[in-house]
């Protein structure tokens, strides 16, 4: 029996959506792959499975990073189910992967939703400054950095530090990066 034909037998089936959605993805059949993926997720949330439709959005984003929305999806659920701090990690995990491909401005802008979420979050600066530093805003990420050096402390203060001095070095810098000021 074929896709289709299991789809026809039930449309609603969120088992067979679940299913048949990242073999349509694998396939390269973007757009049914991702109404499938809706269709399952929808189907789950709606029947209050929040976190069966979560997974299967979530599957989704990581086979179409590049889908904003989907990373953005993900997040909204995690706050509705009062997970502010998973809010957070799944818009860093979509910001980090994006930052790795032609798709860096979705990456950012990402990285900045949780900086507003948790302002001077430690990966999320770090990963931004870098980014600004690859699309040659070194000032800007440098006074990122330098805003992150001086409310964190240890590990997290030297690497801001550290970083600060290679996209921009001065004595100064470097003086504050090695004594950990």
């Amino acid at each position: 029996m074929t896709v289709p034909a299991l789809l026809k037998q039930d449309p609603n089936d969120l088992a067979v959506h679940g299913k048949i959605a990242p073999l349509l993805a694998a396939e390269g059949l973007r757009d049914p792959a991702m109404a499938s993926f809706r269709a399952a997720a929808n189907g789950h949330t709606t029947a209050g499975f929040v976190d069966r439709g979560i997974a299967v959005l979530r599957q989704a984003a990581e086979l179409f990073p590049e889908e904003e929305e989907l990373w953005v999806e993900v997040a909204n659920f995690h706050v509705q189910r009062g997970r502010r701090g998973d809010e957070v990690a799944v818009l860093i995990s979509g910001g980090e992967r994006l930052l790795k491909s032609r798709y860096r401005p979705i990456g950012a802008k990402l990285l900045r939703r949780a900086l507003e979420l948790e302002p001077w979050n430690v990966k999320a600066t770090l990963l931004l400054a870098k980014t600004l530093a690859r699309e040659r805003r070194r000032e800007e990420a440098v006074v990122l950095l330098e805003g992150l050096a001086q409310r964190a402390g240890g590990l997290s203060r030297r690497k801001a530090r550290g970083l600060a001095f290679r996209l921009a070095p001065t004595p100064g810098r470097l003086l504050r990066w090695i004594i950990g000021r």
